[in-house]
């Protein structure tokens, strides 16, 4: 295992920041019971039951006797204490050391990237570990910090996922190369894959929902997997997708429309709710920059769309992305319930974090829907790969 020590000042940092004086991360066999934060650390993972402490300076580690000549190797980590009973009365005797008054875990209602404290650890915490500490601590959600350590990507692993999202947009701009006479969306689905395995790439979320290839206004969308649909003349096809490398991903869509037989370009109305898409989408990337919230960017692209008269969406204008697909923190959205709340979209955005832009509207022939990756820099943002200009027609022959 390692840490990756390029995200310790990071962690430092926002531990003064949100004045915390230590966060805790515990788990046992978190290949099972997965602990989001771990692979955002480095290559980590807990098997024996194992603690994390980081304060404002330095890294601890609380872990059992067969584990302990390993951690002492990782670099990085500062102290390691090996817990001769349990781990909890370990835990006891460091915290009454530190006698930290405010303490993080991750536990958290609205994300699931700061969620990653099981229920049974946290109950050992409160009936073996709490009761017994000298200074009784504020004990609050680290969501604030994992946000911070997630969402700061660091020069390294920006180019990993320009990388990514760069080579989503090559594979997406060859799908005409297979499209003809009763092509169908389970085609376009197989050629995503082939075209990314090959490379050495893999989806950059669930293989049997990545891509999702929407050709047939009337077939239902979401997140349910791949139906086989024939593609339909004089109809819009959208593709959702991305690939994933050495830890990270991308996540992008693309617009397509298939010409009628009598047709050298799409109609009117269709290019129209095309370009309104597409410069919502440049026009809130334009509006991005650090210390702007998600809410403002949000507002900014909705605005655009729903005073040409189109209905709102019903989903954020965007998410982070890079070492998932959702990558958890703030996000893009309006007011809706399921998104208002300040941690999520009222908290300014910070240098470094990657986001896609997504906005969408319905149309007869079909959903009009471009997705965008973005990485926000010191005074603005700028595209990971080449933006969508103009909708790729597609002639079945």
């Amino acid at each position: 295992m390692n840490l990756n020590k390029e995200k310790l000042p990071i962690i430092f940092e926002a531990l003064k920041r949100n004045n915390v004086d230590a966060w805790m991360i515990i788990g046992r066999e978190t290949i099972m019971n997965s602990e989001p934060i771990l692979p955002v650390l480095g290559d980590m993972s807990f098997i024996i039951a194992t603690t994390l402490i980081f304060t404002k300076d330095k890294c601890l580690a609380i872990v059992s006797p067969l584990d302990v000549d390993g951690y002492q190797l990782i670099d990085g980590i500062d102290e390691v204490y090996e817990y001769p009973t349990t781990m909890e009365e370990t835990i006891v005797k460091v915290l009454n050391e530190l006698q930290p008054k405010k303490i993080a875990l991750n536990i958290n209602h609205a994300d699931a990237a700061a969620d990653g404290l099981t229920l049974g650890m946290y109950q050992s915490l409160e009936e073996d570990v709490f009761p017994h500490l000298v200074c009784k601590p504020e004990i609050v959600s680290s969501m604030a910090i994992v946000s911070e350590v997630r969402g700061k990507k660091t020069p390294s692993q920006i180019e990993k996922i320009r990388i990514c999202a760069q080579k989503a947009d090559e594979y997406l701009r060859r799908v005409p190369e297979i499209c003809h006479e009763g092509t169908t969306s389970i085609e376009i689905f197989n050629f995503l894959h082939e075209v990314a395995y090959q490379d050495g790439f893999g989806m950059s979320w669930a293989e049997s929902q990545c891509p999702s290839v929407s050709c047939d206004p009337d077939v239902p969308q979401g997140h349910s997997g791949i139906t086989d649909t024939p593609l339909k003349k004089g109809c819009t096809i959208n593709i959702d997708y991305g690939v994933s490398k050495d830890g990270y991903c991308s996540d992008l869509q693309r617009m397509y429309y298939v010409l009628k037989d009598d047709e050298d370009d799409a109609p009117e109305d269709v290019k129209k709710a095309f370009y309104l898409v597409r410069d919502a989408i440049n026009a809130a990337r334009l509006f991005m920059k650090p210390g702007v919230t998600g809410f403002e960017v949000d507002q900014v692209a909705r605005h655009m769309i729903v005073d040409e008269g189109f209905d709102s969406w019903n989903a954020a204008l965007g998410h982070q992305v890079g070492h998932v697909t959702h990558d958890g923190g703030t996000i893009l959205a309006n007011r809706r319930p399921r998104y208002n709340r300040p941690e999520l979209i009222d908290t300014p955005l910070e240098v470094g974090n990657v986001f896609t832009i997504e906005p969408g509207v319905e149309i007869p022939q079909g959903r009009i829907g471009i997705e965008e990756d973005v990485v926000i820099l010191e005074n603005g943002t700028e595209f990971l790969q080449p933006a969508q200009q103009e909708l790729i027609l597609i002639r079945l022959s």
